[in-house]
C-alpha cells in the first residue's frame, strides 16, 4: 500500500476485515482529574453523564465518568493514589493498570488512552489480531452484571504510541461496563449523535497503516498527501482506515517536512511525547 493523492485514488471495499466489527462503542481519556474534566466535557460539548464508578460505588481503583450523547460516549478516567491500592479491590475494567495510568497521565496529559470498537466476539478479536501481529495489551477479561447475570467481554491489542484498541462483546445492556452504577446527569445535549471519525498522529504513516491493517483487515477508505492539503507554511499525509461497513473511520496523519512552518502533527507528536489520538 502506498499513498497516491487524492485526485488518483480509487476507493473499493474488499470487505478483509479479520474479525467481525460493528462500530465505535466510546473514547476513553485518561487524565488526573476525571471530575473536573468531566464537566468540562459535558458543558462544552453537551454530554450527559449517565454512569460512573469510583470510590462511591466501591472502586478505589480508578473515578470514572461516562458522558453521551445519542450513541456517542466519552469516558473520562482518572487514577487513585498509588499508595492507596487494595489488593482484593476488583475494578470494572479489570485489565486497569493504577501504575500505568499514572505514569501515561505524567507523559501525555489529557489524553486518549482507548478507542473502542464493538464485535461479535472480543476474545476471537483479541486472538486473531495478536495471531496476525498486533502486541496484545489486555487479555480478554469477562464481567457479569449481578444483577441481570449479563455479561461483557473486553480485550485491548496496541493501536499506535500508547492508545489501545478495545474490542468489546457481550449481552450487557447496560450503559456502559458491568460494575458501572447509573446515574442522571443534567441533560445539555447540543444534538451530537454519535462519532463519525477518530484521527491519529503517528511519526511514520505507511507503517502504522500496514501495522494496523495487518491485524484488522481494515481497507483504505480515502487519502490526502500534502500537495492536496498543505499550504506553503504547513503539511501533512493523511490515509483514511475503515471496516467492512465503513462505520470505523480511523484517518491518521504523519508530518511533511521542508515547509516555512512546522506542521502542527510534528508539533503533536513533539507535545504528546509520541504518536497519539488527536480529534
Amino acid at each position: 500500500m502506498k499513498l497516491v493523492g487524492y485526485e488518483n485514488f480509487v476507493r473499493h471495499n474488499p470487505k478483509s476485515d479479520r474479525f467481525a466489527m460493528h462500530k465505535f462503542h466510546h473514547v476513553e481519556f485518561y487524565t488526573q482529574d476525571a471530575t473536573n474534566v468531566s464537566k468540562r466535557f459535558g458543558w462544552a460539548a453537551g454530554l450527559k453523564l449517565v454512569s460512573k464508578s469510583d470510590q462511591s460505588t466501591g472502586n478505589h481503583a480508578y473515578a470514572s465518568y461516562v458522558m453521551q450523547s445519542g450513541d456517542l460516549q466519552i469516558v473520562i478516567t482518572a487514577p487513585y493514589s498509588r499508595q492507596q491500592q487494595k489488593a482484593d479491590n476488583i475494578a470494572p475494567n479489570q485489565g486497569f493498570d493504577n501504575a500505568y495510568a499514572h505514569e501515561f497521565c505524567a507523559k501525555h496529559g489529557l489524553a486518549v488512552r482507548a478507542m473502542a470498537i464493538s464485535v461479535d466476539d472480543a476474545t476471537v478479536a483479541y486472538e486473531t489480531a495478536v495471531k496476525n501481529g498486533a502486541v496484545g495489551v489486555t487479555s480478554p477479561k469477562t464481567s457479569t452484571d449481578a444483577a441481570t447475570g449479563e455479561f461483557q467481554v473486553l480485550s485491548e491489542v496496541k493501536l499506535y504510541g500508547d492508545v489501545v484498541l478495545r474490542f468489546i462483546s457481550g449481552n450487557y445492556t447496560g450503559r456502559f461496563l458491568p460494575g458501572y452504577q447509573n446515574v442522571e446527569g443534567p441533560d445539555v445535549s447540543i444534538g451530537l449523535q454519535r462519532l463519525d471519525h477518530a484521527v491519529g498522529n503517528v511519526p511514520n504513516l505507511m507503517e502504522a497503516v500496514n501495522d494496523i491493517c495487518g491485524f484488522t483487515g481494515w481497507h483504505e477508505f480515502a487519502e490526502f498527501t500534502t500537495d492536496d492539503v498543505g499550504t506553503v507554511d504547513s503539511g501533512l499525509n493523511s490515509m483514511v482506515l475503515a471496516n467492512n461497513t465503513e462505520t470505523i473511520l480511523l484517518p491518521m496523519n504523519e508530518p511533511t517536512f521542508g515547509t516555512k512552518r512546522k506542521s502542527q502533527i510534528q508539533t503533536f507528536l513533539e507535545q504528546n511525547e509520541g504518536a497519539g489520538l488527536q480529534h
